[in-house]
């Protein structure tokens, strides 16, 4: 395998699954792509993450790949959009922190906070066992494996305006069911 170029490995992914193509992929591009996550990145954990991120996709595409440059490039593209969403998601994450570390404890939550939670939980989880099967899915997609909308559209096999419209209607259930915590 190690003689056959990027591109025969790439057909036998993509036609026969062979699984022995991409390990030979993986151990041909992990360290160059790992080094570029880790130059802007600067944590271990985040680059392995996001290289991993890279070859799972490619795995998961295998069957719809068409890759017209080296695939050297075209992974170096795929590595350059999961760091910006790594920072994107970051970011976020960081500042709603921030916000929520400023919002002082009312004494009444203080007592009550583990009830209310563990209440808010339960009426989370019943909104969504009650919703249609594709909002379901697309919601714990979002939410519970923290996947984008246009990742969600991609495996689901439906247009990226779908998900939206999906995820804003599970959202708008759940807001529903939680209006008497206000």
């Amino acid at each position: 395998m190690k003689q056959l170029p990027d591109t025969a490995l790439l057909e036998r992914m993509r036609v026969h699954d062979d699984k022995a193509a991409f390990d030979e992929l993986y151990h041909r591009y992990w360290e160059q792509l790992y080094t570029a996550a880790y130059a802007r990145l600067q944590q271990d954990a985040d680059a392995k993450d996001c290289v991993q991120d890279v070859f799972i996709a490619l795995w998961q595409k295998r069957k719809d790949l068409d890759i017209r440059e080296q695939l050297s490039a075209y992974l170096h593209v795929a590595l350059k959009y999961r760091v910006f969403n790594h920072f994107r998601n970051s970011s976020t994450y960081q500042k709603h922190l921030d916000v929520f570390a400023d919002i002082p404890v009312s004494p009444l939550l203080k007592t009550d906070g583990p009830l209310l939670l563990n209440e808010m939980q339960r009426m989370i989880a019943a909104t969504v066992a009650a919703m249609p099967q594709r909002m379901r899915d697309i919601y714990l997609l979002n939410r519970r494996d923290f996947r984008s909308i246009d990742d969600i559209a991609s495996q689901l096999a439906l247009s990226r305006q779908t998900v939206k419209n999906q995820l804003g209607l599970a959202l708008s259930r759940i807001r529903e069911q939680l209006s008497s915590f206000k």
